[in-house]
């Protein structure tokens, strides 16, 4: 690992433990054996760090999902492949803190948010497309005779969306595999509802 991904590595851990405001440059600099010199090479400030932070935990998994839209593959293919693909991320910030309670991961994102409006916004459209994600495979599921016609693809894609958000931050409180648990529990659940 080269300087700048140590940085960002450890300053993520010390933002998941104290927060933004209650880490300073000092403290990342002595995580991370660099020095002031070192630090300032890669980053101008504190928020810089932040923002790169942000950046490879959280909004480069936009990049990461895998929707899977093709006819001949089943509704419940389809979802199992958005859950995990949805998962993904978690699993790879519990393996990184060597844990699978997510209550500091999640602190981070709400604190990242109610800072910067700027990531509020970044926030809202991933989970505004994820939302949309399962939008389009209700609607091929529609077609496909897999749910009934008359479901409102759009609204159903927004109740299955917000139990998945929901279950992930009350579970997130917990443990990985519960959250794992509940949201493909949950999810099949309501399709059984509109099938």
């Amino acid at each position: 690992m080269d300087t700048r991904d140590t940085i960002i590595q450890n300053s993520f851990i010390l933002f998941l433990k104290y927060g933004i405001k209650e880490v300073s440059i000092k403290e990342i600099i002595n995580a991370c054996g660099v020095s002031k010199g070192a630090f300032y090479h890669h980053f101008e400030s504190k928020e810089s760090v932040y923002m790169e932070v942000l950046n490879r935990f959280f909004f480069s998994y936009f990049k990461k999902q895998k929707v899977y839209y093709a006819k001949e593959v089943s509704l419940e293919e389809k979802l199992n492949r958005f859950i995990q693909s949805f998962l993904d991320p978690y699993e790879e910030i519990a393996k990184l803190l060597n844990t699978d309670q997510l209550t500091a991961y999640f602190r981070f994102l709400f604190q990242a948010s109610s800072t910067y409006d700027e990531v509020r916004k970044r926030i809202n459209k991933h989970f505004y497309r994820k939302g949309y994600y399962l939008y389009q495979i209700l609607e091929i599921a529609k077609e496909q005779g897999e749910i009934r016609a008359e479901v409102n693809s759009e609204a159903s894609a927004r109740h299955v969306f917000s139990m998945l958000i929901g279950v992930t931050i009350l579970d997130g409180i917990y443990t990985l595999e519960a959250m794992k648990e509940h949201i493909r529990l949950g999810i099949f659940n309501y399709i059984s509802l509109i099938k």
